[in-house]
């Protein structure tokens, strides 16, 4: 049984050589940013709080840490 990611040709091929042309170049960027963009449906992730960024925890007055 094979599926199709086994049978489908690469999104991009690598050769080692000579610079690329500048279509070339524009393409390949482009196709790179298309693959990096979210989805339309996807949800944005979560913003992520630095731990400095959080609120102290209660300590109480005679707490050693100040």
């Amino acid at each position: 049984m094979t599926t199709a990611t086994e049978t489908a040709a690469p999104l991009v091929r690598v050769v080692r050589g000579g610079a690329l042309p500048a279509e070339e170049l524009a393409a390949l960027t482009a196709v790179l940013l298309a693959r990096a963009a979210p989805a339309a449906d996807e949800a944005p992730p979560a913003p992520v709080v630095p731990l400095w960024d959080r609120p102290a925890p209660y300590r109480s007055p005679q707490s050693w840490r100040g």
